[in-house]
């Protein structure tokens, strides 16, 4: 439709053009100048519509990827996400090398669960029992180990990853639960905070 738009202009600036003679040389000069320079403005304008309809998709599709990897985790069961609330505080004041904040965090943890959970009781109140990292650490271990299994058909959605770090507990290895891929170690901090792997992924 632009094209056939631009042809008539053209055309009706020709027929102008002859009907006037040489003696009006210098307007029709002019009327051409500012027929090209129409011409030039339209594809110039086309070009940029270009542009932003395919910005536009790739900014479309960057979000959508972003939606798809920022899916909330949630649970089937009010305790069970109170229990991924507790340990994730426990594992994030690990990271921080924070032994009062771990312990603050364990005691709330230790707190949610009754005798038919005993053993993940028992790690959890064994992070609430010491201010020592590495002990806290060492019972951490023992309660992520447990918690795979506990955590395991319960999401309605979201993602947990089963991370690893062959270097913890000197050399015999260390499990623990993440909400993200990223590695963040809780058994080394900042001293190896990279350090580990993805090794296995609970969804719903």
């Amino acid at each position: 439709m632009k094209n056939t738009v631009k042809f008539v202009m053209i055309a009706a600036t020709a027929l102008s053009i002859t009907s006037c003679g040489n003696d009006k040389k210098n307007n029709n000069e002019s009327e051409d100048a500012l027929v090209e320079e129409r011409m030039v403005d339209e594809q110039e304008m086309e070009g940029m519509d270009h542009m932003d309809g395919a910005d536009m998709d790739h900014s479309m599709h960057t979000d959508a990827e972003m939606k798809t990897d920022d899916v909330a985790l949630s649970f089937e069961d009010e305790n069970v996400a109170a229990v991924w609330k507790a340990y994730n505080s426990v594992r994030l004041a690990l990271i921080a090398s924070d032994p009062a904040k771990a312990k603050q965090e364990a005691a709330n943890l230790a707190m949610i669960f009754d005798e038919s959970n005993a053993k993940l009781k028992s790690a959890a109140s064994a992070i609430a029992a010491s201010e020592d990292l590495k002990v806290q650490r060492t019972s951490f271990s023992q309660f992520s180990n447990a918690a795979e299994a506990y955590f395991k058909g319960t999401l309605n959605s979201g993602t947990l990853y089963k991370q690893h770090c062959p270097m913890a507990f000197d050399g015999k290895g260390g499990d623990w639960l993440s909400n993200e891929a990223a590695i963040k170690n809780p058994y080394y901090g900042d001293q190896m905070l990279t350090c580990g792997s993805v090794t296995a992924t609970i969804t719903r």
